[in-house]
């Protein structure tokens, strides 16, 4: 028998929306409680990790499949690289949907530079 860490751990499905301000991203985690939800930067990637809490089931149940609430999470989001890192913020709602929102660097489309002159 394989052990969750053996096993390929699911994708979870997600939506990503984009307007010129910012990425917005939502991602539906059932079963998965605020508490073990972590949210970190690494390599341009968002990694989203969490535990899910496994329903209470009587003692008689055998299970016949197990994939919703077996393993913990593990998603990786590639982020393009010009968004503020740093201002990145998220919210669970109750359904459970990580709601994540990544501000985009506003990138001009022309600067004026000033030219110095070294009189030497």
């Amino acid at each position: 028998m394989t052990t969750p860490q053996q096993q390929e751990m699911p994708i979870i499905p997600y939506d990503i929306y984009e307007s010129p301000q910012e990425l917005v991203l939502f991602l539906p985690l059932g079963g998965v409680k605020k508490e073990s939800l972590t949210l970190s930067i690494k390599d341009y990637k968002l990694v989203i990790r969490g535990e899910r809490a496994q329903p209470i089931l009587k003692d008689n149940l055998i299970p016949i499949k197990e994939s919703c609430y077996r393993w913990p999470i593990h998603q990786e989001i590639d982020l393009p690289p010009q968004v503020y890192f740093d201002k990145i913020h998220s919210k669970l709602s109750p359904d459970n949907t990580l709601q994540v929102i990544v501000p985009k660097a506003l990138i001009p489309e022309k600067i004026a530079l000033e030219v110095e002159y070294d009189a030497g």
